[in-house]
């Protein structure tokens, strides 16, 4: 768990700096910055909307939610529920601060927890995970969890292995004392084939690839793990 409060710990003290990045009201220095190196965040988003289909009526899971701009666009394009739940206080705090100013606030919840201990009584028709899977030393686990908790569609981003910009986002990382893992496709295939999941497309997207899995209406379910994952 060391290395999960590491991460715990810079995306706290990181919360307000990350955020901006889905801004545009920022310098013009920012705004190149984040073309080059954080465009991938708004291209994800995009593509999360468009390969989701109808969202009015559905109920959404946003596992590691940062600070809700998913939740709180699902809300805004008509689903009836969505529940982020986040590790780090300060983007929480964020995303009631938004979703305060938002007509359809009764819609989103937010928790800052533990995901794969939260009890969440439910099953969801979509799940997302979006920069999640960056920080995992089980994402396996994770991935069992998720498709357990949802009957319709998952989709979730993994940082490609070989890119330019790997080697300076890993080692900016660990400058910053925050652990990161990259994945290659077949990893991913590995991933979700270890899960049962048949049913999936993996998108290459910049520096992304970006998994989407339909678990389908059937799905039970899973005997999943209670503990806190090691």
């Amino acid at each position: 768990m060391a290395g999960e409060e590491k991460v715990k710990t810079y995306f706290h003290q990181q919360a307000q700096r990350f955020d901006t990045i889905y801004e545009d009201n920022k310098s013009l220095w920012q705004k190149i910055v984040d073309r080059v190196f954080h465009q991938v965040v708004k291209d994800r988003f995009d593509l999360t909307f468009l390969k989701l289909g109808e969202i009015k009526g559905k109920t959404v899971l946003d596992v590691g939610c940062g600070s809700g701009r998913y939740a709180l666009e699902f809300a805004r394009r008509g689903a009836d529920k969505i529940v982020g739940i986040d590790f780090a206080q300060a983007m929480i705090d964020l995303a009631n601060s938004y979703a305060n100013d938002l007509p359809e606030k009764g819609k989103c919840s937010f928790l800052c927890g533990d995901f794969m201990n939260h009890d969440f009584k439910e099953q969801f028709d979509y799940s997302v995970a979006m920069g999640l899977f960056d920080y995992l030393t089980n994402p396996s686990d994770y991935l069992a969890r998720i498709k357990g908790l949802t009957r319709g569609k998952i989709i979730a981003s993994f940082p490609k292995r070989w890119t330019w910009r790997t080697p300076i986002r890993k080692t900016r990382l660990l400058l910053a004392n925050c652990q990161v893992y990259f994945y290659s496709k077949r990893d991913i295939e590995r991933l979700v084939k270890g899960n049962k999941i048949s049913d999936y497309d993996i998108v290459n997207l910049s520096r992304d690839f970006i998994l989407i899995a339909r678990i389908g209406e059937k799905n039970e379910k899973a005997d999943l793990p209670t503990k806190e994952p090691r």
